[in-house]
């Protein structure tokens, strides 16, 4: 009986878990379908509301527009370079001229040819003076040393002849003997004159005494002593002899440090064969100016005289380039990222509508500029005129419509740029549609690019189709 009691408690344990187990299961079956119905509903939904764009095969021009107008590719304003009287005037305003050829001339063409000569003649002399100095360098400086040498003993012998205060001129012995011949011929004179100063004597002795006398004290006093002439004259004599052969003796090492040359004689040299040079080219471009030659091929502008009249040094004829044109343009400063040096352009004139000119970006301007009220930026097209017909004529002062064109794409991939998805970094990608509807991601190269489409280079071909966006439902 205790057997039979314990079988139903056994069964109540197990039971229970098993149970759990059977609606746990029933639970996640559940959800699973519930979860992947919704899951598709709302793939289908999504899929229903995608906006798509075929990939096209097309063309793709980024570009600025812009106004301007037709100047000369080079203008040259000709005038005559001394002032004179105009002997032939050659041509006419509107007149074709070819380089070279000559258009006006002076009459005083034998004046500017005596000048010419002149200053040749003067460089030429400045020229060989340079020369001499450079071929006596060696002599000039052996001289430099003879005139040293000469200084030299000039000064030894200037510093033995210096005499001083005290030093007497002969030796003692003959000082002592001219002192005692004065002495004695001082006494004499004295006897005599007491006997015979005013007598008829007087003349033929007591004088001639007197005379003896005096001479034999000066004769005696020149032994004792120099004079204080003497003595500051030989001081003097030995201060200028010291500085001469201290000047010789810069002279010559002046002289052996450059060669043989005094650096200020050659800089003067040299500056007087650089004057008569200037001097010598400007005698010879007045003379060639006297005569105004076209210094290129081109049209005539104007002509400011005729023959007869006296002219000065202002324009006398103006010659511009119009097979070499350029355009000046402006466009909006908001275009100015599509404006570079070297962009391709097309111009349409006002006056030819049915013409359309190309040529290449050839100036921008650094900064920008007011014109009517805008900011644009400005520039330079030199246009290109071989393509066209040598009969149509253009003229200086033709308002155009101008295009800059930055960059184009001929027979490229397109898509529009809604299509792109920006991953950072200069990456894009689209999102590819497939045959059954579903969305797959696919990184793309991206080319050139406007406010509409975008040139794909690697990624899409044509005939794909991509998602634009997801359209809006109710």
């Amino acid at each position: 009986m205790s057997q039979n009691r314990k079988r139903p408690l056994f069964r109540k344990i197990y039971l229970i878990p098993l149970v759990l187990v059977l609606l746990l299961a029933a639970g996640g079956f559940g959800y699973t379908y519930w979860n992947q119905k919704n899951i598709a509903s709302a793939a289908s939904s999504a899929e229903e509301s995608v906006k798509t764009a075929q990939v096209r095969v097309g063309n793709l021009t980024l570009s600025a527009a812009g106004t301007g107008t037709l100047v000369a590719g080079r203008q040259a304003d000709l005038s005559f370079p001394v002032a004179g009287k105009v002997a032939k005037v050659n041509v006419r305003v509107g007149e074709l001229v070819e380089e070279g050829q000559v258009l006006a001339s002076l009459s005083n063409i034998s004046t500017l040819e005596a000048s010419l000569t002149s200053a040749e003649l003067t460089l030429k002399l400045a020229e060989q003076a340079l020369q001499d100095l450079r071929t006596n360098a060696q002599s000039n400086l052996a001289n430099a040393k003879l005139t040293l040498a000469t200084a030299v003993e000039a000064y030894n012998d200037a510093k033995e002849s210096i005499k001083q205060e005290g030093w007497t001129r002969c030796d003692e012995e003959t000082i002592l003997a001219y002192e005692d011949s004065y002495n004695r011929l001082n006494d004499h004179y004295k006897q005599i004159k007491d006997v015979h100063g005013d007598t008829e004597y007087y003349l033929n002795v007591v004088l001639p005494a007197k005379t003896e006398k005096d001479r034999a004290y000066a004769t005696w006093q020149y032994c004792l002593r120099y004079t204080e002439y003497e003595i500051q004259t030989s001081q003097a004599e030995a201060v200028v002899a010291e500085a001469v052969m201290n000047q010789a003796q810069a002279e010559v090492d002046l002289l052996e440090a450059n060669a043989g040359i005094d650096p200020t004689t050659l800089a003067q040299a040299k500056n007087d064969v650089a004057n008569a040079q200037i001097a010598n080219d400007t005698a010879k471009q007045n003379l060639d100016g006297a005569v105004l030659k076209a210094p290129f091929s081109g049209t005539v502008l104007s002509v400011a005289g005729s023959a007869g009249d006296q002219v000065g040094t202002d324009a006398f004829i103006s010659i511009i380039d119009l097979a070499h044109p350029n355009v000046d343009f402006a466009v909006d400063e908001t275009d100015m990222d599509k404006v570079f040096v070297g962009a391709d352009a097309q111009v349409v004139f006002d006056a030819l509508p049915d013409l359309t000119f190309t040529g290449k970006v050839v100036q921008v301007s650094p900064s920008l500029e007011n014109s009517n009220g805008y900011t644009v930026l400005t520039g330079v097209v030199e246009l290109d005129l071989s393509d066209q017909d040598s009969s149509q004529s253009i003229i200086e002062g033709l308002n155009a419509s101008v295009e800059i064109i930055s960059a184009s794409a001929q027979n490229a991939i397109l898509v529009p740029v809604e299509a792109l998805r920006d991953l950072g970094d200069d990456q894009y990608a689209v999102f590819v549609v497939g045959s059954d509807g579903s969305l797959k991601m696919k990184v793309v190269t991206v080319g050139i690019k406007d406010a509409t489409y975008a040139e794909i280079t690697d990624g899409l071909s044509q005939g794909d189709v991509v998602s634009t966006g997801i359209a809006e439902t109710n």
